[in-house]
């Protein structure tokens, strides 16, 4: 993960004249989807996060605020980073959306000994070779007695298809998650898969981020998430929620990561260092999930 933060500080160097609003505008998504009632009208307002990583969250950043001030009791459980700084700055960044944050497992650790990694570990890697890295029934088992305990009515992950990009580390817990989800074991009345409909796919992240990571002599990970994990990419958004009124807020949270995270954040949510709260959010206003109920649950 170092190398990937890195390469985001170079890349973060890539345009000396600044972007235009020109610029911001062709990245932004042309789909529209139905918009999420579920969030709005949901009695028992209670949200459990279960990430990675810290800054897994971005993508749902501006919902979870959204969720904070209508009232909603919101947590993030994540694994514990091999950095205590930068979890010390998700503890300060978490103040600014949600209610707490639980560091747990690490995953570093959990890697067994005797696998052969050659790629950096936030490279793709087959789910049967996440089958071998990881310690899954560890895991499985301490998720399920956290989520328990805090019996959220929704959860919020990453999707469980590709992780967003590819890491492994996305893809386990998202996957996790979902087959804890999928076999009753846990409890939930919904989880909210964070997702890119496939504008903003084609645009950042296979475009985009090809071509600044090809400048420096580096693949794509996601390119080869799609050939790893399969060539749809990260499945089609159910809904949409939209952000626009918690453009502060998002924009907020977002600045108050570390510069290192920022800046590999900058990849996912591109340019967002350059503009104001209120002229980036008001292109990319929504936040697109794929969301999974017990109804849905034989599609998993």
């Amino acid at each position: 993960m170092r190398k990937l933060l890195a390469l985001a500080c170079l890349v973060a160097l890539y345009s000396c004249s600044g972007p235009s609003e020109a610029d911001l505008t062709a990245l932004a998504p042309t789909e529209t989807f139905p918009d999420d009632t579920f969030l709005e009208t949901a009695t028992q307002k209670r949200a459990l996060i279960v990430t990675a990583h810290d800054d897994d969250l971005v993508g749902m950043s501006g919902t979870i605020a959204k969720l904070q001030e209508n009232g909603w009791d919101i947590k993030q459980i994540t694994f514990t980073s091999e950095s205590s700084e930068r979890d010390s700055a998700l503890v300060q960044a978490a103040q600014l959306i949600m209610d707490d944050v639980e560091f747990i497992w690490k995953a570093h650790d959990q890697r067994r000994s005797d696998f052969g990694q050659t790629e950096a570990p936030y490279m793709p890697i087959t789910k049967a070779d996440i089958e071998k890295v990881f310690n899954k029934a560890e895991l499985a088992q301490l998720l399920t007695q956290k989520i328990n305990d805090y019996n959220p009515a929704v959860i919020f992950t990453m999707d469980s298809e590709i992780g967003g990009y590819g890491h492994p580390e996305h893809v386990l817990v998202s996957q996790l998650v979902a087959d804890l989800f999928n076999a009753g074991t846990i409890k939930a009345e919904r989880i909210y898969q964070t997702v890119y409909p496939d504008s903003m796919e084609d645009k950042i992240l296979k475009e985009r981020l090809t071509k600044q990571l090809e400048e420096w002599g580096y693949p794509n990970p996601y390119m080869l998430a799609l050939e790893v994990y399969g060539p749809e990419g990260m499945p089609d958004p159910t809904t949409q929620v939209n952000i626009q009124d918690q453009a502060e807020a998002k924009m907020q949270f977002l600045h108050s990561f570390r510069e290192e995270e920022r800046n590999t954040i900058g990849q996912f949510i591109p340019l967002f260092q350059h503009f104001s709260h209120d002229v980036y959010f008001k292109v990319f206003d929504r936040e697109f999930f794929r969301v999974i109920s017990k109804e849905q649950q034989a599609q998993l």
